[in-house]
C-alpha cells in the first residue's frame, strides 16, 4: 500500500453563537480538509484548523504548508507511515505548522487503522480503549439568562459536566453567570471554568475565591500562557484546581508546565500539538508526574473532532470528562459525526476514523495532486 493521491479543500463552518477570540468574536470556524488515498482505494482524512491568535500559524499558512507537503507524501509506502508521522516536525513545509502536521498525522493514522481493520482508538489503545467517551458541554461568554438556558438544555440532553467561559468582565458578572448556571442545573453537575488567559494572578485569585463556593471541578488557564510562575501561584493560593491549556503548545511547553508544577491537569489538544503522536507523548509525560489529562478539540470540523475523540478513547477510563463534544456549537458541519448524548460521545466502530465525506460540494475547489 502506498499513497496515490492527495486532495485539499478549505472549509468555513458558522457558529451558532459568536465565539470570543483574540482580536474579536468569531462567527465561523475555518480550516482545511485533507484527504489521502492509497493505491488500494482506502481514504484517510485529516483536518488543519489553527485557532486565530493562538501561536503564529494562521489558516492561510496551514493551507500553504499542506499544499507544499502533499506531493512529498505521494508514493509513501504504508510501512513508512509511522516513521513519517514521527518525523513531521522535520518535514520542511509543515515543520512550523502544527495544525498542518495534525492533518497529515490524522490522515495517516486513519489509513493505518483501516489497514489493521480497527478504529483509531483501538489501534492506539488496544483492548483498553473506550467505546464511549464521557464529555463536557461548553457554554461561551453569554449573559446569565442565556447561560442558564444553554446549561439546562445540556443537562436535559444528558450532560454531567459543563465548561463555562469566564473572564474579560468584572468578577460580579461572572459570579452572576455561574450562579444562574448553578440554579439552572443544581449542585450535582460538574462545573469547570475557562478564563482563556484573561486575568492577572491577583485577579485570578480574587475571582476564583469568589467563584469557588459554587463548586468548581477546575479552572483552565486563568493567566497568561507565558506566566508559569503566576499559574503556579494561582494553583497554590486560589483553592481551585488549575488546568493548563494555552500553556500547552508543544512538547517543550508541556514539559515546562510539568517541571514548574504549575497545573493539576493538562489540556491536550491534538490540533495544537501537531497530531495524535505528539498528544500521546505529552500524555505520557503528564501521567509520569501524576498530572491529569483532559483531551479537547479546538472547535474544528467533525474530522478533527473525531480524531480527538479517538485519542481520548485510547487513553481508557478518566476521572474527568473530555472536551470532544463541541459539534453542537456549529450551525453545520462537513459530515455527520458521533452525537453527544447522555453525557457521552460514542466512538465510531468502523476501521480508521469512521468519518465519510459524502457531500461533493466540500471538494468543489479542492487542490488535487496525484502520483505520476
Amino acid at each position: 500500500m502506498s499513497l496515490l493521491r492527495a486532495r485539499l479543500a478549505s472549509y468555513a463552518l458558522p457558529f451558532l453563537d459568536a465565539w470570543p477570540a483574540a482580536g474579536g468574536r468569531l462567527l465561523e470556524r475555518s480550516g482545511f480538509l485533507l484527504e489521502l488515498t492509497d493505491d488500494e482505494g482506502r481514504v484517510g482524512l485529516g483536518d488543519a484548523a489553527p485557532w486565530p491568535g493562538f501561536g503564529i500559524e494562521t489558516s492561510g499558512s496551514a493551507g500553504h504548508a499542506l499544499r507544499g507537503a502533499m506531493r512529498k507524501l505521494l508514493g509513501l509506502p504504508a510501512d513508512a507511515f509511522p516513521r513519517a508521522i514521527a518525523q513531521l516536525t522535520s518535514l520542511a513545509p509543515v515543520a512550523a505548522a502544527p495544525a498542518a502536521r495534525h492533518a497529515i498525522d490524522l490522515a495517516l493514522h486513519d489509513l493505518l487503522a483501516q489497514r489493521a481493520g480497527v478504529p483509531i482508538a483501538q489501534f492506539l489503545g488496544a483492548s483498553g480503549a473506550l467505546t464511549r467517551v464521557p464529555a463536557n458541554a461548553t457554554i461561551p461568554r453569554v449573559g446569565p439568562e442565556r447561560t442558564a438556558e444553554l446549561a439546562a438544555a445540556a443537562v436535559a440532553g444528558g450532560a454531567r459536566t459543563i465548561k463555562l467561559k469566564v473572564g474579560g468582565v468584572p468578577v460580579a458578572q461572572d459570579v452572576a453567570r455561574v450562579r444562574a448556571l448553578r440554579e439552572a442545573v443544581g449542585p450535582e453537575i460538574r462545573l469547570r471554568l475557562d478564563a482563556n488567559q484573561e486575568w492577572t494572578a491577583e485577579e485570578a485569585i480574587e475571582a476564583l475565591r469568589a467563584l469557588a463556593p459554587f463548586g468548581l471541578e477546575y479552572a483552565e488557564q486563568p493567566v497568561s500562557a507565558e506566566a508559569l510562575a503566576d499559574l503556579a501561584r494561582v494553583r497554590r493560593e486560589s483553592g481551585v484546581p488549575i488546568a493548563a491549556d494555552e500553556a500547552v503548545r508543544d512538547l517543550g511547553s508541556a514539559r515546562h508546565v510539568l517541571e514548574e508544577e504549575a497545573a493539576d491537569i493538562l489540556i491536550v489538544k491534538p490540533m495544537v500539538l501537531g497530531g495524535l503522536e505528539a498528544a500521546r507523548i505529552v500524555t505520557a509525560q503528564a501521567r509520569a508526574r501524576d498530572v491529569g489529562v483532559v483531551v479537547t478539540s479546538l472547535l474544528e470540523s467533525v474530522v478533527g473532532r473525531t480524531g480527538a475523540l479517538h485519542f481520548a478513547a485510547s487513553l481508557g477510563p478518566s476521572a474527568h470528562a473530555h472536551g470532544v463534544a463541541t459539534g453542537g456549537l456549529l450551525a453545520r458541519d462537513l459530515a455527520p459525526g458521533p452525537a453527544f448524548g447522555e453525557g457521552v460521545v460514542p466512538v465510531p466502530t468502523a476501521p480508521g476514523l469512521g468519518i465519510t465525506i459524502e457531500d461533493p460540494d466540500v471538494w468543489r475547489d479542492a487542490v488535487v495532486v496525484e502520483a505520476e
